[in-house]
C-alpha cells in the first residue's frame, strides 16, 4: 500500500511521504518505532531552536532600544531608536507569506541552511557593526533569514516527525518562544550591564546559537519537495516596500506634518499595496494569498492577530522605559521584573491548547482579551499613581505575569482559530499568513506608540506612557469583542452545510419488509451436469424470492412498493433458479 492511501495520524494529517513504510519485524532487524524515535529528536532540537531564538532576538531588540539611547552610539531619543525593532519587523512580515512555499519549491533543508546562515551572519554584524544605518540593514537582513527560516522549520517538522508524534513537536516548536523569552528577560540585562560591549551583548546569543543549530542542521534528512511555481518575489518586495513607506510616514507626520515628503510616502506605499494585491489575484503562487483571505472565519483570525500584535508589540517596547524612568535605573533589574511576562506567555499557550480543545478558541480569544484589557488597567493606575510610594516586587510583577497570561492565551486562540479554519492540508500557509498580519500589526503599534510618546493624546501624569496604555486596553477591549463573533460565524456555518432529518422526503421512509413462511415455489426442469464441484452456500432462513407485503397508507408509497415488490420478486426468482443450479448432486 503507497504511503499516500495510508491511514491519517493523530493529528489529522496524512502521512507524509518522508513516513517510512511498515515493515515486517524479524530478527535483527529494528522496529519502525525505535527508528522513529531515533531520528525525529534531532529536527524538533533545530526547529524549536530556530523559533526561540528568533523570539528571543526581538525581545533583546526590545532590551536594547533604551541602552542604545543611553550609549551614544544611536539617536539619542528612544523614539528614534525604535527603529531597530521595525527594521527586523518589516521584511519578517513580507516574506513569511511565501516562506512556506520556498521550502516546498526548494527543499526545507535548504531553506533552512540558507535562512541559518543569513541571520546568524547578520547577527555577527549587528554585535559588530560601528555605524546606526549599517545596524539597521543587520537587523532588516536578519528579518529576511527569520522570514526564511520560520517557514522551513515548520515544514521540516511537518515532513519529518512520524505522524503520531507530530502534534506532540508543533507543541514543543510553539512553547520554545515563551521559553526563550523568559531566559532573554531574566539574563539579558545582567549580561548587558557587566559585561564590556554594553546592548551589543544582546544579540551574542542569536550570532552563536544559530551557528550552532546551522551545524546540528546539516545532520536533518532531505524531504522530498515539489519543483512548482516559484514564489512572487517581486510581490513580496512590493509588499515590504510598501509597508516601510507608510510606517515612515506614520512616524514622521507628527514631526513634518503634512510636507511633500510624507505626502509622497503615504501615495507610494498605497499604490505598491495596490500593485501587490493586483499581482496576488493573477499569479500562481502570490505574496497574499487572496483565496484564504476571502473565508470570512480566517479574516477573522487574521484579523484577531493583527490585532494581537497591535497590543503586545507597543507594551513590550515601553515596559523597560517605564521602569528605567520611574523605579529602575540598573538594566539588570529592568530584565528580570519583565521576565514573568514570559513566563506567563509560556503558561498561558500551554493551558490555552487544553481549553481549545474543550471549548474551542473563541472562549480562549475572549478570556485572553479580558485578562490583557484588566492588566491594562491595572498599568494605568501604576503609570497614573508614578508618584506615591508602590512595592515592585506587589505591584508589577503580579500585574506583568498575568499581562503575559493573557498574551498566551490570545496567541494560542487566534492561530488555533486561523488553522482550524483553513484546514491540516492548508495549516503551513495559515500559519505564515497569521505570522506576517501579526508582524504587521506590531509594526503599525510600534508607529503608533513613537507618535504617543511624542505627541500624547491625554493630559495626565506621564501622558505619553497613559496615551499607550489607553490604546492598548481599547484593543483589547475591541479584540475580546470581536473574538465573540468567531463563534457565532461557526455555528451559522454548521447550519447549512448539515441539513435536518426532517427536510427528507417521506417518499425515502419505507416500512421494513415482514418475512413469511416459506411457499413451495413451481420446479423448472434445469439440465444438470453430470459432475460439478461443492460450492458451500450461506445458510438463507427464507428465500430469496419470498414475496413481501406491508400496509402503506399513502397511495403513492404504495404504488411503489408494489413495483419494487414485483421487481424484486422476479430477481429473488432468478438468483434461487442460478443457486440451485449450483447445488451438488445427490
Amino acid at each position: 500500500m503507497s504511503v499516500l492511501t495510508q491511514r491519517r495520524g493523530d493529528d489529522g494529517l496524512p502521512p507524509l511521504l518522508t513516513d517510512p513504510p511498515r515493515r515486517q519485524q524479524g530478527r535483527g532487524r529494528p522496529t519502525v518505532t525505535s527508528h522513529k524515535r531515533r531520528t525525529s529528536y534531532m529536527p524538533v532540537i533545530v526547529c524549536a531552536g530556530i523559533m526561540g531564538i528568533t523570539m528571543a532576538d526581538t525581545l533583546g531588540a526590545t532590551l536594547g532600544v533604551p541602552q542604545l539611547a543611553k550609549s551614544g552610539f544611536g539617536p539619542s531619543s528612544p523614539i528614534d531608536t525604535q527603529w531597530l525593532l521595525t527594521a527586523f519587523a518589516l521584511p519578517y512580515a513580507a516574506l513569511l507569506p511565501v516562506g512556506g512555499r520556498l521550502a516546498d519549491v526548494f527543499g526545507p533543508r535548504r531553506l533552512l541552511t540558507v535562512g541559518l546562515s543569513l541571520f546568524s551572519l547578520a547577527a555577527f554584524c549587528t554585535v559588530a557593526t560601528p555605524m546606526w544605518s549599517l545596524l539597521l540593514v543587520a537587523r532588516a537582513a536578519q528579518g529576511l533569514g527569520a522570514a526564511l527560516m520560520v517557514p522551513a522549520s515548520l515544514a521540516m517538522l511537518l515532513a519529518t516527525v512520524p505522524a503520531s508524534r507530530r502534534a506532540a513537536a508543533i507543541g514543543i516548536w510553539s512553547a520554545s518562544t515563551g521559553v526563550a523569552g523568559t531566559a532573554m528577560y531574566a539574563l539579558g540585562g545582567w549580561f548587558s550591564q557587566n559585561m564590556e560591549i554594553g546592548w551589543r551583548v544582546l544579540f551574542v546569543p542569536s550570532a552563536f546559537i544559530t551557528l550552532l543549530l546551522l551545524t546540528l542542521s546539516m545532520t536533518l534528512p532531505r524531504p522530498p519537495h515539489t519543483r512548482g511555481v516559484v514564489p512572487d518575489i517581486i510581490g513580496c518586495l512590493l509588499l515590504g516596500a510598501a509597508l516601510v513607506m507608510l510606517t515612515w510616514a506614520v512616524v514622521q507626520s507628527p514631526r513634518r506634518g503634512f510636507d511633500p515628503y510624507v505626502i509622497g510616502a503615504v501615495s507610494g506605499g498605497t499604490l505598491m499595496l495596490l500593485a501587490t494585491l493586483a499581482r496576488s489575484a493573477h499569479h500562481k503562487a502570490p505574496a497574499i494569498d487572496l483565496g484564504l483571505w476571502r473565508n470570512g472565519r480566517f479574516a477573522l483570525a487574521g484579523a484577531l492577530s493583527a490585532l494581537y500584535g497591535l497590543v503586545s508589540l507597543p507594551l513590550l517596547v515601553i515596559m523597560p522605559l517605564f521602569l528605567g524612568d520611574v523605579w529602575l535605573q540598573s538594566p539588570e533589574l529592568i530584565g528580570a521584573a519583565i521576565a514573568p511576562n514570559a513566563a506567563g506567555v509560556l503558561i498561558g499557550s500551554i493551558i490555552a491548547g487544553s481549553l481549545i480543545k474543550r471549548r474551542g478558541p473563541r472562549t480562549v480569544i475572549y478570556l485572553g482579551a479580558v485578562i490583557i484589557a484588566g492588566s491594562c488597567i491595572g498599568l494605568l493606575h501604576l503609570v497614573i499613581g508614578t508618584g506615591q510610594d508602590l512595592d515592585i516586587l506587589q505591584a508589577w510583577l503580579p500585574l506583568n505575569a498575568a499581562l503575559g497570561f493573557g498574551f498566551g492565551l490570545l496567541n494560542a486562540g487566534s492561530s488555533a482559530a486561523a488553522a482550524l479554519t483553513a484546514g491540516p492540508e492548508r495549516y503551513a500557509t495559515a500559519v505564515g499568513a497569521t505570522m506576517s498580519v501579526r508582524q504587521i500589526g506590531g509594526t503599525i503599534g510600534v508607529a503608533v506608540t513613537v507618535v504617543l510618546l511624542e505627541r500624547p493624546l491625554v493630559e495626565a501624569p506621564m501622558p505619553g506612557y497613559t496615551s499607550v496604555v489607553l490604546g492598548s486596553l481599547a484593543v483589547a477591549v475591541f479584540a475580546g469583542g470581536l473574538g465573540l463573533f468567531f463563534g457565532a460565524m461557526k455555528s451559522r456555518g454548521v447550519k447549512t452545510r448539515v441539513p435536518s432529518r426532517s427536510a427528507q422526503p417521506p417518499a425515502t421512509r419505507l416500512p421494513q419488509p415482514q418475512p413469511q413462511p416459506r411457499q413451495d415455489r413451481p420446479v423448472h426442469p434445469v439440465a444438470r451436469p453430470a459432475v460439478h464441484p461443492s460450492i458451500p452456500l450461506p445458510r438463507r432462513a427464507v428465500p430469496m424470492s419470498t414475496p413481501m407485503s406491508a400496509p402503506v397508507g399513502d397511495p403513492v408509497a404504495a404504488e411503489m412498493l408494489r413495483t419494487l415488490k414485483e421487481t424484486t420478486s422476479r430477481i429473488n426468482l432468478i438468483a434461487d433458479v442460478l443457486l440451485d443450479q449450483q447445488r451438488p448432486n445427490r
